[in-house]
């Protein structure tokens, strides 16, 4: 993750001398387990289908138009719930930029919920990786804790905990102190 990747990348709700240094998102092995059982459930019907062709003692009262249109359907609702599952991962993101730290969370195409805090009010960042595929893939969860009665962040599943958490702190550091060379302006 390098902070002069993201130079470019906008987003709603940013202020227009503000510059966005990180993007984070879920690792992408996190996908796996929602691929894999699409992939199965996708298959299901062609599996049935065949074996029910195969056994010829059993006789359905159904006609092959209405046995495509229920496999069509079938494929119609799976592809439409493997496509949500993708958009739920893709557009959940953690952008650190050089005044705020903004968690997107993104719950179905007309439901998100978008939190921030100035990177003033970050006290503590933690991470944690548990379990062998967090540990043996480098991904897992940055805790963030702010000051006062703001919320707490968590970044989940995110690739590299500990460069990001080591990343985000040396950025706070640097805006608590007012190092303009990152921000642009001193902070108060």
């Amino acid at each position: 993750m390098r902070i002069d990747a993201y130079r470019t990348v906008r987003f709603e709700g940013e202020d227009p001398e503000e510059e966005t240094l990180f993007v984070l998102r879920a690792h992408h092995i996190t996908n796996l387990g929602w691929i894999f059982t699409t992939s199965i459930v996708l298959i299901l019907p062609f599996i049935v289908i065949v074996f029910l062709s195969l056994v010829n003692t059993i006789n359905f009262p159904v006609s092959k138009i209405t046995l495509l249109l229920g496999v069509l359907i079938w494929l119609l609702v799976i592809t439409g719930v493997a496509f949500q599952q993708f958009v739920n991962w893709y557009f959940n993101i953690y952008v650190l930029t050089n005044k705020r730290l903004v968690d997107i969370d993104f719950f179905g195409l007309f439901h998100r919920r978008v939190s921030q805090t100035t990177l003033g009010n970050v006290q503590d960042v933690t991470y944690t990786k548990s379990g062998i595929l967090q540990n043996f893939f480098d991904y897992g969860d940055i805790h963030l804790q702010t000051a006062g009665t703001e919320s707490n962040f968590e970044f989940n599943s995110i690739p590299d905990p500990e460069g990001s958490q080591h990343q985000i702190l040396e950025l706070v550091a640097k805006y608590k102190k007012g190092i303009s060379k990152y921000y642009g302006a001193q902070s108060t």
